[in-house]
């Protein structure tokens, strides 16, 4: 297929979500999907950083994969960071005196010809659904709640997919051989942006988000944001304990499930490295 794209990893890729850059890059290699990574790119601010600071950390990097690989969009992998990115590339490319003094601020030219792209969207609009059947090795066989986090469908100008029912996780979960339970939460907050400070409201929001699938009978829930699946499987545990019930439901990223699927092991996508134990999915993938 000979597809090319700048990429940015981001701050969790190789700490608190390696099993996703493992994952993103395992399905890459296997779809021929070329990720080339910015060199010097900075962190995107995440949650914490608004206004012109926000602007400032990732005009730099816009730039910089502006200069490093022109003609090429720049693909994120983390919900937050392709937020920040594409918000930034929007408003920097229609605002010209914004533009200007975020340049004047970086001491760096950024020209506003970026396009900042997801990785889903990247894998379930640029490889056709022809192509990625052909790489199927191994049908999932198993139910689905796709959970895409409040970001997927922002902002509203760069969207790649309808903020309340979004598809394109569906879309690739299907192909590759999932069952999609009906699920009215796949767009709703888990809260994660209030886990520092208000733990019991992003509980309470996550709680809702877990019960939901699992109630729609879900092997599992299925993610595209590390953020996301810090509060669906790192604190599931803390979530049974402080509600006194029983989840125990994995929580995979879709790269991951899309892997098995293309015949890559559990290990070289990190599977192993979830908190919910994934043994029985796996066992019923085969």
């Amino acid at each position: 297929m000979g597809m090319k794209y700048a990429y940015y990893p981001g701050c969790t890729a190789h700490t608190t979500s390696k099993e996703y850059e493992m994952s993103v890059q395992a399905v890459c290699e296997k779809l021929g999907i070329e990720l080339v990574e910015v060199e010097d790119w900075n962190c995107c601010g995440a949650l914490e950083a608004t206004g012109l600071l926000l602007y400032a950390l990732n005009a730099r990097t816009l730039a910089l994969s502006e200069k490093q690989l022109p003609d090429l969009d720049l693909v994120a992998s983390c919900n937050a960071c392709y937020i920040n990115l594409a918000k930034t590339s929007v408003a920097l490319r229609e605002d010209e005196e914004l533009r200007k003094k975020v340049n004047n601020i970086i001491q760096m030219e950024y020209k506003g010809t970026v396009r900042v792209r997801h990785i889903l969207e990247v894998i379930a609009n640029d490889v056709s659904e022809e192509e990625l059947k052909a790489k199927i090795e191994k049908k999932l066989n198993i139910k689905v709640a796709p959970y895409y986090g409040c970001f997927t469908g922002r902002p509203s100008r760069a969207a790649f997919d309808d903020p309340d029912e979004p598809t394109s996780m569906d879309k690739v979960l299907k192909i590759a051989g999932a069952e999609i339970v009906p699920f009215g939460y796949k767009a709703k907050c888990c809260g994660g942006g209030l886990m520092m400070f208000h733990p019991e409201i992003s509980f309470a929001m996550s709680r809702k988000i877990l019960e939901a699938a699992k109630n729609a009978g879900a092997d599992c829930i299925s993610v595209a944001c590390p953020l996301c699946q810090m509060m669906l499987d790192a604190k599931q545990g803390d979530i049974e304990e402080k509600y006194n019930i029983e989840l125990k439901i994995p929580v995979l990223y879709f790269t991951q499930l899309l892997g098995l699927a293309l015949g890559i092991p559990p290990k070289k996508l990190g599977i192993d490295k979830v908190m919910v134990p994934a043994k029985d999915l796996l066992a019923k993938i085969g």
